[in-house]
C-alpha cells in the first residue's frame, strides 16, 4: 500500500532480460533507512519486490510478463528517471490517497498547457481505467496522487503544481508520452459492488 506521494527519483542503470522476465536495477541517493530484500517499492506507480541490494545506492527489482503488458516499465531506457516510494507502515501519515502500485493500464498525454507556475495535463485513458475515474475523484498517474480537474470523452485533465513538477517525473512529461495509471480503490470497489448487484438483479 502505498500515497502516491513520492519520496524521490531514481535512475535505471541497468535491464537485463532473463526469459519473458526483467531485471531492472535503479541508482538512488540513499535512504535514510536502507532498503530491505522483499520489501515493497512503488516504481512509476507499479508495485515491485526489491529481489537484491547491490549497496545502499543500488537496488534491483523484477518486472513479470503481465506487469511488462499492462505498464510503461518495459520501455523504459537507461538512464530514464523514475518516481520512487516505500510501502506505507502502520501509523505513518497519509499525504495522498491509497495506492495500491497495480496499475490498471496506460494513458497518453494529449495536451500540456500552462497556468501561470502550474499547468494543465490532459491524459488518454484506457478503456479499463476511464469509468472509474471521477471529477474531484483521485487517480495515480505514474505513482503520483493527482485529483481529477476534468472528464471529457476519453480523457481527463489534471492540474501540476511547480513542486510536483520539480520533485517527479511529471515534469518531464511531454505530448505522446505514455503513464502508468490506477484508478481510486474505493471506486473500483463500488463499481464492483454495484456491477454484481445489478447482475444479480437480471437472473
Amino acid at each position: 500500500m502505498f500515497t502516491g506521494i513520492v519520496e524521490k527519483q531514481g535512475k535505471l542503470v541497468r535491464k537485463e532480460r532473463q526469459k519473458k522476465q526483467f531485471q531492472l536495477t535503479f541508482e538512488i541517493r540513499p535512504w535514510e533507512k536502507p532498503l530491505k530484500r522483499g520489501e515493497s517499492v512503488s516504481v512509476n506507480g507499479v508495485c515491485l519486490t526489491v529481489t537484491k541490494i547491490q549497496n545502499p545506492k543500488h537496488f534491483t527489482v523484477q518486472a513479470v510478463p503481465e506487469t511488462l503488458a499492462q505498464t510503461t516499465l518495459g520501455s523504459l531506457r537507461l538512464r530514464e528517471a523514475v518516481n520512487l516510494e516505500r510501502s506505507l507502515k502502520w501509523g505513518d501519515r497519509m499525504g495522498g490517497h491509497f495506492v495500491l502500485g497495480h496499475v490498471d493500464g496506460t494513458g497518453r498525454i494529449l495536451s500540456r498547457k500552462s497556468h501561470g507556475k502550474s499547468y494543465a495535463l490532459e491524459i488518454e485513458a484506457s478503456p479499463n481505467v476511464l469509468p472509474h475515474l471521477v471529477e474531484k475523484g483521485s487517480v495515480a498517474i505514474d505513482g503520483v496522487s493527482f485529483t481529477v480537474q476534468k472528464m471529457a470523452g476519453h480523457s481527463f485533465t489534471v492540474a501540476v503544481i511547480s513542486h510536483t513538477a520539480k520533485t517527479t517525473t511529471i515534469g518531464r512529461r511531454k505530448r505522446g508520452d505514455r503513464v502508468n495509471l490506477e484508478a481510486d480503490v474505493i471506486a473500483k470497489h463500488l463499481a464492483q459492488m454495484v456491477q454484481s448487484r445489478e447482475m444479480r438483479l437480471a437472473l
